[in-house]
Formats: structure tokens, sequence, C-alpha cells
């Protein structure tokens, strides 16, 4: 059941949707009739607060702080089945991509992305692949007949995080 939200007219981020329109052009959510398929077909859909059709709503309304708080945009598989699905064409995968960095700058990433991010750029694997981890990981690799890993240029992965805005999170953690 929908939990009932009371807002004031003048707590509401009025542009919110023409900012993120703005940014996605034709794959804009103002093309959205609220039908709910993309919601019907989502994977993930119980496990989120919002549903697919939900945040478009709450994004047309100007909830921007609701959107960008929400576990929806960082649950989403990214699948692209509510895409798919969608009659009026609104690219929801795109438009999520677009929240969730959004919400990056805004500092609301969930503790265990942040992690994650700071793994990868100090190794360049989301999982670290150092000491006994490696070793067992190549042992079993040509056990099987598969190649070595080839470990990433971890200067170009540090650059790619610093260029996208995510450095910040890097520097963040390291400070805690």
């Amino acid at each position: 059941m929908t939990q009932m939200l009371k807002k004031n007219a003048n707590d509401l981020y009025k542009d919110f949707r023409y900012e993120i329109s703005k940014k996605v052009g034709a794959k804009s959510l103002l093309k959205c009739i609220q039908c709910g398929v993309c919601s019907s077909g989502c994977t993930v859909t119980e496990y989120v607060d919002l549903q697919p059709h939900r945040v478009v709503a709450s994004c047309l309304l100007g909830l921007k702080e609701e959107v960008l708080s929400s576990n929806a945009i960082w649950t989403c598989s990214l699948c692209h089945r509510c895409t798919e699905r969608c009659p009026k064409n609104v690219d929801y995968s795109f438009i999520l991509a677009l929240l969730r960095n959004m919400a990056v700058k805004e500092g609301k990433i969930p503790k265990e992305y942040s992690i994650s991010v700071v793994t990868i750029y100090n190794n360049g694997f989301v999982v670290p692949y150092t000491g006994g981890l490696k070793d067992n990981i190549d042992r079993r690799r040509t056990r099987m007949g598969l190649p070595q890993i080839v470990p990433p240029k971890l200067e170009e992965i540090q650059f790619i995080i610093k260029e996208t805005g995510l450095g910040g999170l890097v520097e963040e953690e390291e400070e805690k």
C-alpha cells in the first residue's frame, strides 16, 4: 500500500520535470501517461519504495528530494524491460541513470555504492584482486583452462572516476 505524502506547494521543485526532460530530450518523462505498464513488468518492483511509474509521477510533481533519496533509483537492475514495454517510448532506464547521477552530485548515495566506488578506484576491481584471493582465483582459472586476468589500467579508472564526479565519494570515504 502506498503511503500518503503531504507536501506544501512551496516545497515542490517545480522545474524538476523540465530539468530532467531537457537532459533526456525525446526520451522525456513528460510523455508518460501513468499506465503502469513499466511497473507491471519490473523485476525488482517488490523491493523498491517507488515503482517505476511512481518515480516518473514524483518527478512530474516536483518531488525531487523524495526521488533522489529513493532506493528505487539504486535497486533497479537496468534490465530495460520498462523501457521496452512503454507505449509512449519513455526511456525509464535512461532517466534512472540521470537520476542516479543527480543523486550522486547531491551526495545522496547508499553506503554500499560509495564503498564499491572506493574499491574500484583503489584496485580496479569491485572485489579486491590481491593476496590469497588472487592466488585462489588464478589457480581456479588455470584449472578451468581460462586465461589469466589482465589487470586494468588503474590510472585510467581513477581518471574516469574523477571526471564523472565520483571522485568526491572516494575523498569522503578516505576521510572517514
